[in-house]
């Protein structure tokens, strides 16, 4: 005689942390000639509403890029 059955396995698919994570946002920041993208700027308030840390990725010139910058921390 042949028996079958199923085995759950959800341990093993389960993630478990010891300490609740706040949330992370990455957020790419458009420009043009170091003008910020009014879509990025939405973009990068909503992931600060979120609460947790928010890093930004600017590419570009040198020149442009520090102006981007400072105008994104504001």
């Amino acid at each position: 005689m042949l028996r079958t059955g199923t085995v759950l396995c959800r341990g093993a698919l389960a993630r478990s942390y010891a300490t609740k994570t706040s949330p992370h946002a990455l957020v790419f920041l458009e420009h043009r000639q170091g003008v910020l993208d009014s879509g990025s700027l939405s973009a990068l308030t909503a992931a600060q509403q979120l609460g947790g840390e928010v890093s930004g990725l600017i590419i570009g010139s040198p020149e442009h890029v520090q102006g981007v910058v400072e105008k994104a921390k504001k």
